[in-house]
């Protein structure tokens, strides 16, 4: 793609459309995120419009007429990285306002009661959810949640890995279950993974506190824009380092960023599009990976990985064992 002379918008969502294609160029796109930074902010804007148009579609498509050439797909379970909005492949421009201005139309979804509404996506799907109080979720892949008290939501990520967008409100507080631990939100945008018996938060924008479910005495954590915490239980340990606000949630756009993060970490978000589990051996535990992995259709994910780090892979018993091989 020819992208010397065009608009960072246009080129941007020229990227976000063929994101699915079977000849997608991720070595170019890598490139030209890597060649400006004015690049990477401009394809996260797309990427997040193209997310709240996902969230909304369904009230979206409510306006449009009948016969409306099915612009927009109503359906609330949605194909992994679904195709991108026409106005994505067609420039942006005049488009780009128009999807703006719907969203800005569009009513809030919002479910009738305040029982538990369980949502769950399987390997090939992601989903997008308008929550009672107007808060946006999207669902990875192979992620399990729950959502009950209405517009005073409580949030439970049984499995997997959601993201959230929460409306500033400070009459209420949005909180967000994993692992035993609860995340507690005022108005900011975030992500949760619980996988492999580890939980981890990111924080994009705002700030949260994470503290065990079951007070301990011990004060809660934190968090501000740029900020990770990874906990594993178990061990008792908990990490907490610095992000790119433009990493967190990042498989929403197809690609997971890793800087410095211990292997069993990166192991329990691969083994959300894996079909066989997986188990990383005591000996390669300690290996810490720092790059992008493109998740694609998460065939070649664990490919990726070994083409960095000295890794080997035993498949026993239906289970793919990752060791550390002698062979670096």
């Amino acid at each position: 793609m020819d992208a010397t002379t065009q608009d960072p918008i246009d080129t941007a969502a020229a990227w976000h459309a063929r994101i699915d294609s079977p000849d997608m160029d991720w070595a170019g796109f890598g490139d030209w995120l890597a060649a400006d930074p004015s690049h990477r902010t401009a394809y996260d804007s797309i990427a997040l419009l193209d997310a709240e148009i996902g969230a909304a579609a369904p009230a979206i498509a409510a306006l449009l007429p009948a016969n409306d050439d099915g612009v927009f797909d109503a359906e609330p379970a949605m194909v992994a990285r679904p195709t991108r909005w026409r106005w994505m492949a067609a420039g942006t421009g005049g488009a780009l306002a128009a999807g703006l201005a719907l969203l800005l139309v569009a009513p809030a979804v919002t479910p009738g009661d305040s029982g538990v509404q369980t949502y769950a996506t399987g390997p090939g799907e992601t989903r997008a959810v308008t929550l009672a109080d107007g808060s946006a979720m999207q669902l990875d892949r192979g992620s399990r949640v729950s959502v009950s008290g209405g517009r005073t939501p409580l949030i439970e990520v049984a499995d997997g890995a959601a993201s959230f967008s929460v409306r500033h409100d400070p009459s209420r507080t949005l909180i967000v279950r994993a692992g035993g631990y609860d995340v507690r939100d005022i108005g900011t945008r975030f992500a949760v993974v619980s996988a492999g018996g580890r939980i981890s938060v990111a924080v994009a924008q705002g700030s949260v506190s994470v503290a065990p479910q079951t007070a301990d005495g011990s004060a809660p954590t934190t968090l501000v824009a740029g900020q990770r915490i990874d906990i594993d239980p178990a061990a008792g340990i908990a990490e907490r380092r610095a992000v790119a606000p433009t990493s967190v949630a990042d498989w929403t756009d197809g690609r997971l960023d890793y800087d410095g993060a211990p292997l069993p970490l990166v192991v329990a978000d691969i083994s959300r599009y894996a079909r066989t589990p997986l188990v990383v051996d005591p000996s390669a535990a300690g290996l810490r990976f720092s790059g992008v992995l493109t998740i694609g259709d998460g065939s070649r994910l664990l490919d990726q990985l070994r083409a960095v780090l000295p890794l080997r892979l035993r498949r026993a018993d239906g289970v793919v064992h990752i060791e550390r091989s002698s062979q670096r």
